[in-house]
């Protein structure tokens, strides 16, 4: 699906009800044991398989060890949630402890575009999948209503009353299914002082299911860059969407006409910018002026997530000649490369709080303090949304493997430049001391790109000298 199918405007509405599985703890389990992982993994998925194909489940999407399923009848749902749980605690895992599933279910309408599902729905289930327990299956009582008479043999529901789900505006009435052959695993979410009302505040971590949480680029944005995919568009073509948006024109407008391009004459119009910027750099600029307009938070200011951002497409561009590399692919790259952090930004922004302060309080890094409160790190999580996006896998590569290129394939060289670049903006935006804690990693990387530290040196000087036009693109975007 490209960014562009993901637009509701030729979307349906549909009432189903959506089952979404996690694997409790799989992250910590892949790194102390992968090669038993990779084992109980396909396990895994036969026995979900297996549950959900003769309930008549459509496996809409699969997220690391994540499924998301919908079902036109609730009961099979459950009866399917159900199996599910029965057959993994009867398996025989390969590691050290048996794998443990929370499941999740919630009914309601959803807009169903190109096979994918969004919605209020879909984001309701997530926020409930993120509070159960492993080995827990929880629905909500619009679920519930409509399984009470046909509940599975030997089960029973087991009322846990009103949950508190983070950025939901009014609690949820929840349920958990409790089987004769399955452990019970009631949990006790804990009771607020006011009375019976449970809540349920996640722990500061971030799932590949909140994946389904991300904001959308603007359908503008989107529409734009469908159009830039296709070799036969033109700037014209590019620019009969984009002016159906005034706001987002002017910024590019304001972009093109920064001292960051420095061009002598006016771009007048989105047609001059893109015959003068090229195709590459107009996505960058989309990208950057619909995120930063999507991607909002409460309190923590991004902008000196964009500032770094901006800082190391610069200095991508400017090593790109001196690797060999495409200067636009290097530009474009460079300002998406840490889009894992906007998502955690956006989608746990007290918890990314945290990580901030962490860093700032030690030596850490930002994955060290990011491995330490969340299950999952920036680049991985950026490498989820970059697929959902459909992203080149160029620039899926590099935000993926920015900090470890040679896990990268055939794309080692480029991430290797990312990361290079990445390590050059922190270096001019935060001075030498971030410069000297990454000293063995820098010298990885400008050796694999058979670069000197004359180069690292002349890179770091380049950035110095661009910092009031970086300024310049990140005042205009915002």
């Amino acid at each position: 699906m490209t960014l562009a199918e993901m637009t509701l405007g030729d979307a349906s509405l549909v009432t189903v009800t959506f089952l979404f599985t996690d694997i409790e703890g799989s992250t910590s389990l892949w790194e102390r044991e992968s090669v038993a992982m990779r084992v109980a993994l396909q396990r895994h998925n036969a026995l979900l398989s297996a549950a959900i194909e003769p309930h008549r489940g459509y496996v809409f999407k699969t997220v690391g060890d994540a499924f998301c399923v919908t079902f036109d009848d609730a009961a099979e749902a459950l009866r399917a949630a159900c199996e599910i749980q029965i057959s993994l605690a009867a398996e025989q895992w390969p590691t050290r402890s048996p794998l443990r599933v929370r499941i999740a279910l919630h009914t309601g309408p959803a807009y169903l575009s190109h096979g994918d599902y969004f919605g209020t729905t879909v984001n309701r289930v997530a926020r409930l999948l993120a509070v159960t327990h492993g080995g827990q299956t929880l629905l909500t009582s619009q679920t519930e209503a409509l399984v009470r008479d046909g509940l599975p043999t030997a089960s029973s529901l087991h009322d846990l009353g009103m949950l508190r789900l983070r950025d939901l505006p009014h609690p949820m009435h929840v349920f958990q299914l409790v089987h004769s052959g399955l452990p019970a695993h009631l949990v006790d979410m804990g009771k607020t002082a006011g009375g019976n009302k449970l809540t349920a505040e996640p722990v500061a971590r971030f799932r590949p299911i909140d994946v389904y949480e991300v904001p959308t680029l603007p359908t503008i944005v989107m529409q734009a860059l469908k159009v830039m995919q296709d070799p036969a568009s033109d700037a014209r073509a590019v620019e009969r969407v984009i002016i159906h948006d005034p706001a987002i024109s002017a910024k590019i407008l304001r972009v093109a006409n920064s001292a960051f391009f420095g061009f002598s004459r006016r771009v007048a119009t989105i047609a001059d910018a893109v015959r003068v910027l090229g195709f590459t750099n107009v996505q960058g600029m989309l990208i950057s002026v619909g995120a930063f307009d999507a991607f909002r938070t409460e309190r923590l200011s991004l902008v000196d997530f964009w500032k770094h951002s901006i800082a190391t497409a610069t200095a991508a561009r400017f090593l790109s000649a001196r690797v060999k590399c495409s200067a636009d692919e290097a530009f474009m790259a460079g300002i998406l490369h840490d889009i894992g952090k906007l998502i955690f930004a956006v989608q746990a922004e007290s918890a990314y709080q945290q990580v901030l302060e962490l860093q700032r309080g030690s030596a850490m890094t930002s994955l060290e303090a990011e491995q330490t409160l969340f299950e999952f790190t920036h680049p991985e999580v950026g490498e989820m949304v970059a697929e959902r996006w459909d992203l080149p896998a160029r620039y899926t590569a590099a935000i993926a493997h920015h900090h470890d290129p040679d896990a990268a394939g055939d794309e080692r060289a480029f991430c290797a430049l990312i990361g290079l670049a990445d390590q050059a903006a922190y270096a001019a935006l935060s001075g030498h001391a971030a410069a000297a804690a990454h000293a063995a990693e820098r010298s990885a990387l400008l050796d694999a790109l058979d670069l000197s530290p004359q180069h690292w040196d002349d890179c770091l000087l380049h950035l110095h000298e661009a910092q009031v036009t970086i300024e310049g693109f990140v005042g205009a975007i915002h």
